[in-house]
């Protein structure tokens, strides 16, 4: 992790953050000369980065040449957003405005659509000389200026924010303010009584409902605050008196609103036609997909929607492309996981396997294997259901159950197109394991997912399936069970004094240990938690285990003997990620093992 951000950088104060409307006109139509240094090169000036640093992140640019230098240096923990910030605001001449602490006026906030600002997440912060200030991440985007002179009839004045504190202040000021006129504008005009009470309605009268232009823009709005609270899950849930919003933020469900049941029928009709799915049909589960664009990045939407005795619910994963692409070093694993991994990684033939629930990040740690593995150049081909995030430089499948091509059919073909590495979506059944194994026998690497609870039992459970146990032994390279957890707010972190004596007792502590928590803030949300991280439980087979595989072995067998040569349980692993202060132990509570 690079060093703390810089509280006073070295060059000129026409960097620093600013964090009043009194200031910030000041160093607008104040001297603000341009540097023609490019980012990097500052960086390396002010000892906020280094050249391999450097060179590293200009080599990652080259592969995703759409993504700017400063994103993929944060991303990459090579340096802190903020100082990335600072460093611009002094290159380009133009103020860095911290966000939370300027609180706009109204009149300067409508001067911007809801819709305008969730659309190019920006915030209008004051009028100056006749100029509309606007907050934005890139104030050298002309098609985003362009648009907004267009919009607002000002002239505009563009200064620096980081994108965190645009999504927050976008969510904050017009998030609720605009859902609540547009629930006004659709309640005011909805032919629908209640939720329940549409059983007959003709196809035509709902889609005409659901193309309204107010339940349209409700639905890009309820969306969009999704997107921009990196949500993974926005669930619309049908109660008996209204219905309730949530989004599920780092794992947990967080309640945004409650409305009208009148609403329902609309809203979901709306959801029906972006997912192509029967507006008409309202007995039966549907599943749909869309795609939305948004700052130039490709968003996908996978769609469920489930009759209830009360309405039919939604639920909407958002799968961001580019967030999904982490790589090994930014996904928590601890240095000596990380280094078993990469050293997992220079095999050409055998079997690896990432366990744990849906939902535990298992997809996720696959795919930056791969974009560590594509480095070498090998032929890789995935199968997958679905595919979740293209990846260049590899040839990805998706089976269909419809037709009949199922992962072990989509194997067979794969081994004749003389792939190097194949990535299977899920190990489900005998068949799928059998061609895996057989794979990985005749010189292929194969990496695949298994729902498992722990890193040992997925032995134990390939050979239930009916895999022999010497096929298994021979081919298995190392499993890796892992889930996610909750990271404590850098921001209101504090350390924990009240731990309850029956956690200490469960997990094992030493009264010596110091353990941290977030007590809350803007930053998080007032959760205590901000993102998530990987407690892992990394399982590598010696020559030892290969005999107890070949024996038939119990479970509790060969986790003996795991625990005898090293492995560090995933419990222990998430004990340990507290004693940093990276998570809690309540996080740690909920995902112990042992």
């Amino acid at each position: 992790m690079p060093n703390k951000p810089s509280e006073h950088l070295h060059f000129a104060t026409d960097g620093q953050e600013i964090t009043s409307i009194d200031t910030l006109e000041q160093a607008i139509w104040g001297t603000r000369p341009e540097h023609n240094e490019k980012l990097g090169q500052l960086l390396l000036q002010q000892g906020m980065l280094n050249q391999k640093g450097l060179d590293r992140a200009l080599e990652e640019q080259q592969q995703h040449p759409d993504t700017q230098l400063g994103h993929i240096l944060v991303s990459l923990g090579l340096v802190w957003q903020q100082d990335v910030n600072q460093t611009l605001a002094y290159k380009l001449g133009v103020p860095h405005v911290a966000i939370r602490n300027i609180i706009p006026r109204p009149e300067i906030l409508n001067e911007i659509s809801a819709e305008i600002a969730l659309l190019y997440n920006v915030i209008p912060l004051t009028i100056s000389n006749d100029r509309l200030v606007i907050a934005m991440e890139n104030p050298l985007d002309m098609h985003i200026v362009e648009a907004l002179q267009f919009h607002t009839n000002h002239r505009i004045e563009s200064v620096i924010a980081t994108r965190e504190d645009l999504n927050w202040a976008v969510g904050t000021y017009y998030g609720s303010i605009d859902q609540t006129q547009l629930i006004e504008e659709i309640t005011a005009d909805t032919k629908f009584e209640s939720s329940q009470s549409g059983e007959d309605t003709s196809r035509s009268i709902i889609e005409q409902e659901a193309t309204k232009r107010p339940v349209v823009r409700l639905i890009n709005a309820i969306i969009l605050q999704g997107v921009l609270r990196n949500a993974s899950d926005i669930h619309i849930r049908p109660g008996r008196d209204h219905t309730d919003i949530f989004y599920r933020i780092d794992g947990v469900l967080q309640f945004s609103r409650a409305i009208d049941n009148s609403l329902l029928m609309p809203l979901i009709a709306r959801i029906k036609i972006i997912g192509r799915m029967d507006i008409a049909e309202r007995r039966r589960p549907q599943d749909g997909h869309a795609r939305l664009f948004h700052q130039n990045k490709s968003i996908d939407l996978r769609i469920s929607i489930m009759p209830s005795v009360k309405g039919e619910s939604a639920v909407i994963r958002i799968l961001d492309k580019d967030m999904g692409l982490l790589s090994l070093e930014e996904l928590g694993f601890i240095d000596k996981d990380l280094e078993q991994l990469k050293l997992l990684m220079t095999h050409n033939h055998g079997v690896f396997l990432v366990t744990g629930p849906t939902g535990s990040g298992k997809s996720t740690t696959l795919y930056a294997m791969l974009s560590e593995i594509k480095k070498r150049g090998p032929h890789i081909i995935t199968v997958e259901d679905p595919v979740e995030y293209d990846m260049d430089g590899v040839e990805q499948m998706q089976i269909s159950n419809i037709i009949g091509y199922s992962f072990a059919e989509a194997l067979r073909h794969i081994l004749r197109h003389d792939p190097d590495v194949i990535m299977v979506g899920e190990i489900r059944d005998l068949e799928t394991g059998r061609i895996a194994v057989k794979s990985a026998l005749t010189g292929h690497l194969v990496m695949s997912t298994l729902h498992t609870n722990d890193s040992v039992s997925a032995i134990t459970r390939l050979t239930e399936m009916g895999i022999e146990p010497y096929l298994v032994s021979s081919t298995l390279l190392g499993v890796l069970a892992q889930r996610l957890v909750r990271k404590v707010c850098t921001d209101c972190r504090e350390e924990d004094t009240d731990i309850p004596d029956m956690i200490k007792q469960v997990l094992k502590l030493n009264d010596n240990d110091t353990f941290y928590h977030g007590k809350g803030c803007d930053q998080c949300n007032h959760t205590g938690y901000h993102g998530r991280t990987t407690a892992a439980e990394l399982l590598t087979i010696s020559p030892k285990m290969i005999e107890l595989i070949n024996a038939g072995a119990s479970e509790g067998q060969l986790r003996k003997l795991a625990l005898k040569q090293g492995l560090l349980s995933l419990t222990q692993n998430a004990i340990e990620l507290a004693r940093r202060g990276i998570t809690s132990l309540e996080e740690v509570f909920a995902v112990r093992l042992d």
